[in-house]
């Protein structure tokens, strides 16, 4: 695969390196393409299990290719037609990655920054090596992380955090980002795709339908109380505890049997 990505289909998992690194990985529209492409196959095809994010070379991404996106959007453009760009080719693409009922995975080794950063806030795991950093440097442009940046980043780690990246525009380094919750696992840099890639196949050997429910649930619980996402669980658990039952007539879950 041309366009900065390398795509390889392995053991049910789709392995996406980004592969641009003259430019620091920064990303293209073309390259926000065809992660977007294989978010569609990681949906549509029952094989495909698991939709990994990483990097062939010692930095992640250092985020949107500024001078691309400049040329295909110059600033001469009305307010209306601002939001709507931004819609279709920032917002819409992680948005997908956000809302595909299969785990997506980052892993991150070296600086992450700007995109990246707002795109490690749409998947469901982010795994960082021990030399991994994290920023979001649009504050420093003028303007703010508005892809996610400030959204999902203020979700994942709290007002705290997300001023410190977003309004301060400080970076921090793996063992902060695992404190302050924006990666859930730091590993040495030895052992980090061997880890990744046993943490992946994991995934993979999951139930599909639980996973998927599952990730429903735990994205609409977190707005709810408590009340309303019991009410959830129950709803989302009905069909999957059933179905089990009809695989193993005789398992029930949950209850004794005389």
């Amino acid at each position: 695969m041309s366009d900065g990505i390398l795509r390889e289909d392995k053991d049910g998992v789709i392995v996406l390196t980004l592969n641009r690194p003259e430019k620091r990985n920064a990303m293209s529209v073309a390259m926000r393409q065809v992660i977007f492409d294989a978010v569609d196959d990681l949906r549509d095809n029952d094989d495909l299990r698991v939709l990994l994010l990483r990097s062939g070379s010692s930095f992640f991404t250092a985020g949107i290719d500024i001078v691309e996106h400049q040329k295909l959007y110059p600033p001469t453009r009305g307010m209306q037609e601002f939001r709507r760009d931004y819609r279709r080719n920032l917002h819409r693409f992680l948005d997908e990655i956000e809302m595909v009922e299969k785990p997506v995975v980052m892993a991150i080794g070296g600086p992450c920054l700007g995109l990246g950063v707002e795109m490690a806030g749409a998947v469901d795991f982010r795994l960082a090596s021990e030399d991994a950093q994290f920023g979001l440097p649009e504050v420093d442009m003028g303007i703010i992380a508005g892809s996610g940046g400030t959204s999902r980043i203020v979700r994942l780690c709290g007002v705290g955090w997300a001023k410190w990246l977003g309004m301060a525009g400080e970076q921090i380094d793996a063992s902060s980002a695992f404190t302050a919750g924006l990666v859930q696992a730091v590993w040495p840099a030895a052992e980090f795709d061997e880890q990744v890639w046993a943490f992946c196949q994991r995934l993979a050997s999951k139930s599909a339908d639980a996973m998927g429910v599952s990730k429903l649930a735990i994205d609409l619980c977190k707005d709810l109380d408590r009340a309303s996402a019991r009410v959830v669980e129950r709803i989302a658990n009905t069909p999957l505890i059933l179905n089990e039952n009809k695989r193993s007539p005789d398992k029930t879950v949950g209850q004794k049997k005389d």
